[in-house]
């Protein structure tokens, strides 16, 4: 039987604990008592805690752990769930914490992450050079605080050596199952799966990230292109109406609006115009072709592979998941 200590953190969200322990807990015994077999658990799940005390959550929800991170020393796997969104305590847990990741890191035991629980295994140093993923709205964080992990924001889950490293949310289910099959094969994560209605060979997490405008900076020559540009997206323009209305040449224009957001111009106006065609798909039944026009796109192929690049799915599929008046 697999022996997996699950991480506790005052900060943490309990939906992300809860839901991992569930499922390792009901991997094969559920599926037995469907069918009336004796349960057969296939992991021996514990909950620990930094110092082996309760952790509260609220006033009306408390966790009491098994044991301390100094007691659960024996583990095949560790795993850490989503750290809350308080992203500046992971910069100030006790040295014991990231010494027990390390000490576990270095003898191999399968550590995982999920959500903005991936922070504090960077924290840790153990995700230096290696590939990671996290919540898609933390990604500029990540990438500013941790410029050593290879992070890959779209992915749903990545594996780099014994780390595993999910997205955002249940996200982290889908690496649970990965897990469990891991240990235990495709026919047990599949029945775990269908006992919990869960939906498998889901690869990307891009469908559901929606594009920050980051105006946080202090150009404001740039503020006012970014704001012509999410007024006339609809037009047909070019890079360069853009640098001509805020009075720049083209060259230090295009320089400038990539220091200041991120992205260059081009880019920029792209995931402008996909967002807006995400918003229609969402609440409306318009035609695919006129959603590109209505967007800025008069050739629809090409906003069909501009929107699977930015989306990861077709324009169709996304409407298929997020527009509830066609349920």
């Amino acid at each position: 039987m697999k022996k997996i200590s699950i991480l506790a953190l005052e900060q943490a969200l309990p939906m992300g604990m809860v839901s991992f322990f569930d499922i390792f807990k009901m991997a094969g015994a559920m599926w037995d008592k469907t069918k009336g077999f004796a349960l057969n658990a296939l992991f021996d799940v514990q909950i620990v805690t930094i110092d082996g005390k309760p952790v509260n959550y609220s006033s009306y929800l408390e966790i009491k752990p098994d044991k301390s991170i100094i007691e659960a020393q024996e583990s095949d796997l560790i795993l850490v769930p989503s750290g809350g969104y308080d992203l500046n305590a992971f910069s100030s847990y006790p040295d014991e914490l990231i010494s027990w990741l390390q000490g576990h890191n270095e003898k191999g035991t399968l550590i995982a992450g999920g959500c903005t629980g991936v922070f504090l295994l960077a924290e840790s140093g153990i995700l230096n050079g290696k590939n990671a993923t996290t919540n898609w709205g933390f990604v500029d964080l990540f990438k500013k605080r941790y410029p050593k992990v290879a992070l890959h924001p779209k992915k749903m889950m990545t594996e780099d050596d014994n780390i595993l490293c999910s997205g955002a949310g249940t996200a982290g289910m889908d690496m649970c199952l990965y897990i469990v099959e891991k240990f235990y094969g495709l026919k047990v994560a599949n029945r775990c799966a269908k006992i919990l209605v869960l939906e498998r060979g889901r690869h990307t997490q891009a469908p559901f990230a929606i594009f920050h405008k980051q105006k946080n900076h202090s150009d404001s020559d740039i503020v006012k292109a970014q704001d012509w540009i999410e007024t006339c997206f609809e037009n047909n323009f070019q890079i360069d109406d853009v640098a001509a209305y805020v009075g720049m040449g083209l060259r230090n224009f295009k320089r400038r609006f990539k220091n200041a957001t991120g992205e260059s111009p081009l880019v920029y106006i792209q995931k402008i115009r996909i967002e807006a065609a995400k918003n229609i798909l969402e609440n409306k039944s318009t035609g695919i072709e006129q959603i590109a026009n209505q967007v800025g796109y008069e050739d629809v192929g090409f906003f069909r592979k501009l929107f699977a690049r930015y989306v990861g799915i077709s324009p169709s599929l996304y409407r298929q998941k997020f527009n509830m008046q066609l349920v």
